[in-house]
């Protein structure tokens, strides 16, 4: 088995689905709440006072979370917000060859607390339901029993409002989960995803991984973090030496965890508006807040949720979009092994253009080794690769061994996925899923 390139040193049942087992009076199994999910199955973590949300897999077992060829997205939600603003917003579950999509959505602080209003603007897809039990006072938004029709051809999709609160509640973040079923009137052969994205309120800093530079509200224990405001800096500069420095061009960066126990971070990059740092190694999980300072004074602060795992993928281009920072390495039939590049500059469109793969013979085995963070506290072997659709395999996973925070994926590319053209990575590890980046297979 291949592992770290040594040479670089770098449904529904019927609809949504049931997560408990439901019977009726006679003791005949119930088909389906067709009405819409039970409340508190967004997989929100643990906040405050409440106990970690489950996840409709628990109950659509056919496939790991997070794992199908589909995408679960949130669009419309602002960097930040003001008291009462009203937000419109879209959650979509994207799968070709489903039959029927459904969705829950909530929005928290973090304290677990509801965190302003969702307002139906869609009856006929959408409904609110209230959180009971453990998470009484939580508010839901679902999909209703003709909201599991595709919106339009392949895909589901439900808009609705978000009113924010009254007064600031610092970070809020929206926790979402989505079904792209089979319409086959049983919890088999659906697939579930989940995702996250937070917003902040006005005048916060905002913290987001630096690979992927998505809201998603969460970035890994021990990952490359990137925090985005005014005055973080005195000029521009980059750690000259290790060990990374923890002041530089006036700027400091303090972590603390959930334990309220606060580090200096190792900084990276540092300019007026940016700043690139290490999550400090020993920084617990649970929500951080992230202090900037700049000689010694306090420019802002803002939160993010650290969890052991939250893979993320860098970019050739560095926006968490586009091909992938990566290289390919061919394994030849005698052993021999060589990298090639996937991404070139182009400097006349001052971009970065896909270097296309060449799969070559049969007796070929050519691997993507891909560049993230977030990835090496993974706690099992079932990580996965989805690329252009198709589950990978995926031969080695954790840190790069010489850059601080850098980890790497190695992925088999299926011979499948000659002439394919440029196609989506992302990668699933621990059941969470990272961003897409792309390559092109000739």
């Amino acid at each position: 088995m291949l592992t770290r390139a040594k040479s670089l040193k770098l449904s529904l049942i019927g609809l949504f689905g049931i997560c408990l087992a439901v019977y009726t009076l006679d003791g005949r199994p119930v088909g389906a709440f067709s009405t819409g999910p039970p409340a508190s199955r967004t997989l929100a973590p643990a906040l405050g006072a409440f106990p970690a949300e489950t996840a409709c897999n628990a109950c659509h077992t056919s496939f790991p979370l997070n794992s199908g060829p589909g995408r679960l997205t949130i669009s419309g939600l602002p960097a930040t917000y003001m008291p009462n603003q009203e937000v419109t917003v879209t959650v979509t579950v994207n799968q070709p060859d489903r039959a029927r999509y459904g969705f829950e959505a909530t929005a928290l602080d973090d304290q677990g607390r509801k965190a302003g209003d969702l307002v139906v603007t869609d009856q006929n897809r959408t409904r609110i339901v209230d959180g009971a039990g453990n998470f009484a006072g939580r508010q839901y938004i679902e999909h209703v029993l003709a909201g599991v029709a595709p919106s339009s051809p392949d895909q589901g999709s439900w808009s609705f409002t978000w009113r924010a609160p009254a007064q600031s509640v610092g970070r809020v973040t929206f926790y979402v989960s989505g079904n792209a079923a089979n319409g086959s009137n049983t919890n088999q052969g659906d697939y579930i995803y989940n995702t996250s994205q937070s917003v902040q309120a006005a005048g916060s800093l905002a913290t987001v991984s630096a690979a992927s530079m998505a809201p998603t509200g969460s970035v890994g224990a021990e990952s490359i973090t990137s925090i985005f405001g005014m005055g973080l800096a005195d000029t521009t500069a980059g750690a000259p030496s290790l060990p990374l420095p923890t002041t530089l061009a006036g700027a400091v960066v303090k972590v603390k965890d959930a334990a309220n126990m606060e580090r200096d971070a190792p900084l990276f990059y540092v300019s007026p508006m940016q700043i690139n740092f290490l999550i400090p190694p020993g920084t617990g999980n649970g929500v951080a807040t992230i202090t900037a300072l700049r000689n010694n004074t306090l420019v802002g602060a803002s939160t993010i949720t650290i969890q052991s795992v939250a893979p993320s993928l860098f970019a050739a281009n560095m926006s968490g979009q586009g091909v992938a920072a990566a290289v390919a390495l061919r394994v030849k039939a005698d052993g021999s092994q060589s990298y090639e590049p996937v991404a070139q500059f182009n400097p006349a469109a001052n971009r970065f253009d896909p270097t296309p793969i060449d799969l070559g013979p049969d007796t070929d085995r050519v691997f993507l080794v891909d560049f993230g963070t977030g990835l090496r506290n993974r706690t099992g072997n079932s990580n996965l690769a989805i690329i252009g659709g198709e589950a990978s395999m995926v031969t080695f996973v954790g840190a790069q061994g010489q850059f601080e925070g850098l980890d790497q994926a190695n992925i088999l590319l299926s011979r499948s996925l000659a002439g394919r053209g440029n196609v989506d990575v992302a990668i699933i590890v621990d059941g969470r899923r990272s961003n897409l980046v792309s390559i092109n297979i000739k």
